[in-house]
């Protein structure tokens, strides 16, 4: 269940996420500057500057800690807790295979009433 702190902490995870989803975009987009400039003036060194790199490293950690904080609870994968979830009727119930209409007609017919003539 969700408490009113919780869910305020979830929306400012969200916020700091997509926060530093904008600031993966306007690194993105100063990289690609960056790239055509050094191009058009004829620079051979087309490495990034630093300024550039810290701010993709450092908005990918901000999102990363924004995505792990706004998560939530996680549900458990193991297969005890998954078998607490059904019954035993409900585990070998397997309607798919339960055949009302097989050969055991042809192998012991029924004795049927025989029609008597005169």
């Amino acid at each position: 269940m969700a408490t009113g702190s919780d869910s305020g902490l979830k929306t400012a995870a969200k916020g700091v996420a997509l926060l530093a989803f904008v600031c993966m975009l306007h690194a993105g987009y100063s990289a690609r500057e960056f790239l055509l400039y050094s191009k058009s003036i004829g620079r051979q060194d087309l490495t990034l500057p630093i300024e550039i790199v810290f701010e993709c490293l450092a908005a990918l950690g901000v999102l990363i800690f924004g995505v792990v904080l706004g998560v939530g609870e996680l549900k458990p994968i193991s297969y005890e807790a998954e078998m607490k979830r059904y019954s035993i009727d409900g585990m070998f119930s397997r309607p798919s295979f339960q055949v009302y209409n097989h050969r055991g007609r042809f192998l012991r017919p029924t004795k049927s009433a025989t029609p008597v003539t005169e």
